[in-house]
């Protein structure tokens, strides 16, 4: 790594950190101001003074350590921000230790309030400014559903649900929560002209969520699974993993405009990119009507006419489970390339089908010693049929939301992937912005209050969810490479973070000031001397190992190359087979 490219998302850190740190001393000192306490000084670090300078009674400095800052105000209380260093603390002018109790606590509330209600204006204009969203186009539709009856297909263009337009999938999601009635039309571009398509709601589970009716933003990419050596493509010289370039020249980005252009053809042209070669390769593929093997009902026209099967359906890694135990899918004798045609009474037409079927092998909410019970597959390998009886591994995992979570786990990935739609500049008017504001930073707010209180129930991992200097600089590092959009949103995120944690019940933190003053405020009479002193000491400890353990962690996250995903055995006996 180059000086240049290590600077900046240090630079970056430092930005992002300092501008948070000001923003919060910024509300102590402003609400001090307006109580007529005098402030000494306002510092962003701590530690020797660098630089700064004088305005009015206040130094405002830089100093040494880049770890916090501090706002300290004439007569600082002991236990606060300015240490006991102060002696005009006597003279009431101007002293804060001689203001009521309550103004004492919205000197000190200030501060994290400030970094709560910074987030507000940060993602209100961004709102403004235009968030990136998914451009509202169909990129799969689930067999069988609501919207493959009404007419909907792969490619399509939403341009109004119901008599609200649409231009993004935000669009669309917001237009279902909304619905009424027993059915909504939806209008959609195909081809460049429009049409109504009408889908029925009451056959819908939930009708105010758009993937019910099996609309989904995703479409498939090109990878391939070729499962019979002697069907057209095995003969034509594809292989399992291949991703289809071209067909006859046209580029074929998602599988269904690569169906549509194989429906058509007897004999094809094709380009097509291997793994690990640098060159695509032309191959050609000729229709063969002599080519009739069992179909089961999870192959489609394309895998009928040709014997192709979309990557997603076929077993693309089979792997260890992630502590290293040798996962069911090595002792079931799993193969990469396996096309997977039914997992217990569940055809496989999607990849959604396969998590699905492996989820229900665990009742939702179970112990975590409870066994899988085990799932019948039926695979396609080579043209022949294998039918393997397999019992998932039982684990205890984190999952997206750093929950802890048991789930039953077979050892394998698809082949292929998905492609998500392009990316539209969406804006909103500044009321709508400010709404939208509102709700993100309290939404992230209570997300990140439920964390903590996960972690201190033992719901969620502590080494996953707290980060140290290293983790600040690589959440900077990434904002910073992904651009000013990003980077403002994780500043707003930062400072939800450094709003919420100032606030818990710590002392030394502005939490345990606040509740000291409100203990005061409500007795009458400061909190015994001692009592505060020793609160204080115990504060002190609690964020000094706190410091140390969080910094070990990022250390050894650093060495593995990132934060890793805990698996813990959960159930008491899992296959052994080697």
């Amino acid at each position: 790594m180059d000086v240049v490219s290590l600077l900046k998302p240090l630079f970056a850190m430092l930005a992002m950190v300092g501008s948070l740190i000001l923003v919060h001393e910024a509300g102590h000192y402003v609400v001090a101001r307006l109580f007529g306490v005098s402030v000494k000084v306002f510092s962003l670090g701590v530690g020797q003074r660098l630089f700064g300078f004088r305005w009015g009674k206040t130094d405002f400095r830089v100093s040494a350590l880049p770890i916090g800052g501090y706002v300290r105000w004439v007569g600082a209380d002991p236990f606060s921000d300015g240490g006991g260093e102060d002696e005009d603390w006597i003279d009431a002018a101007g002293s804060f230790i001689h203001k009521p109790a309550w103004q004492r606590l919205l000197i000190v509330a200030a501060g994290p309030i400030t970094n709560l209600v910074l987030p507000v204006f940060v993602f209100t204009a961004l709102f403004m400014v235009g968030e990136p969203q998914w451009q509202a186009v169909v990129g799969g539709i689930v067999p069988g559903s609501i919207a493959e009856e009404a007419g909907a297909q792969a490619g399509d263009q939403i341009v109004a649900v119901g008599e609200a337009p649409a231009t993004t999938w935000v669009d669309v999601a917001e237009a279902f929560e909304a619905l009424e009635g027993d059915s909504v039309v939806l209008r959609v571009l195909r081809n460049g002209a429009e049409q109504s398509l009408t889908l029925p709601t009451a056959a819908a589970t939930d009708p105010h969520r758009f993937g019910d009716f099996g609309l989904d933003p995703r479409a498939l990419d090109t990878v391939v699974v070729v499962d019979d050596p002697a069907s057209p493509a095995g003969r034509g010289g594809l292989q399992s993993g291949d991703r289809i370039v071209a067909v006859g020249g046209a580029s074929v980005p998602h599988w269904h405009s690569m169906a549509a252009a194989l429906a058509r053809a007897e004999s094809v042209k094709l380009k097509v990119a291997r793994p690990g070669e640098p060159e695509e390769r032309e191959l050609t593929m000729v229709a063969d009507p002599l080519w009739a093997p069992e179909r089961y009902p999870a192959d489609d026209d394309t895998w009928a006419r040709w014997g192709l099967a979309h990557g997603t359906l076929a077993i693309g890694t089979v792997a260890r489970l992630p502590d290293g135990r040798t996962s069911a899918a090595q002792c079931a004798g799993l193969q990469v390339g396996d096309r997977l045609l039914r997992l217990g009474e569940r055809d496989i037409r999607r990849w959604a089908d396969v998590t699905s079927a492996v989820a229900a092998t665990v009742a939702e909410h179970a112990p975590a010693a409870t066994p899988a019970q085990s799932v019948r597959f039926v695979v396609r390998r080579s043209g022949k049929l294998l039918t393997l009886e397999i019992t998932p591994d039982v684990v205890q995992v984190v999952d997206d939301d750093r929950r802890y979570r048991v789930r039953p786990l077979i050892g394998f990935s698809p082949l292929g992937s998905f492609v998500y739609p392009e990316n539209v500049t969406r804006s909103y008017g500044a009321a709508s912005a400010a709404v939208r504001g509102l709700e993100a930073t309290l939404d992230n707010a209570r997300r990140m209050v439920e964390q903590l209180g996960l972690m201190a129930s033992g719901g969620a991992p502590v080494s996953q969810n707290l980060g140290g200097p290293i983790a600040i600089f690589s959440t900077a590092k990434a904002a910073a490479e992904a651009g000013l959009f990003a980077a403002a949103g994780t500043i707003a995120l930062l400072s939800i973070s450094l709003g919420v944690i100032n606030l818990l019940p710590v002392p030394v933190l502005d939490g345990g000031q606040i509740v000291m003053y409100a203990a005061e405020w409500v007795r009458g009479r400061p909190l015994p001397y001692r009592l505060r002193e020793r609160l204080q000491q115990i504060g002190v400890l609690v964020l000094v190992t706190l410091f140390l353990v969080v910094s070990v962690w990022d250390v050894q996250s650093c060495a593995r190359g990132g934060r890793d995903t805990p698996v813990l055995p959960a159930a008491s006996g899992p296959v052994k087979c080697g």
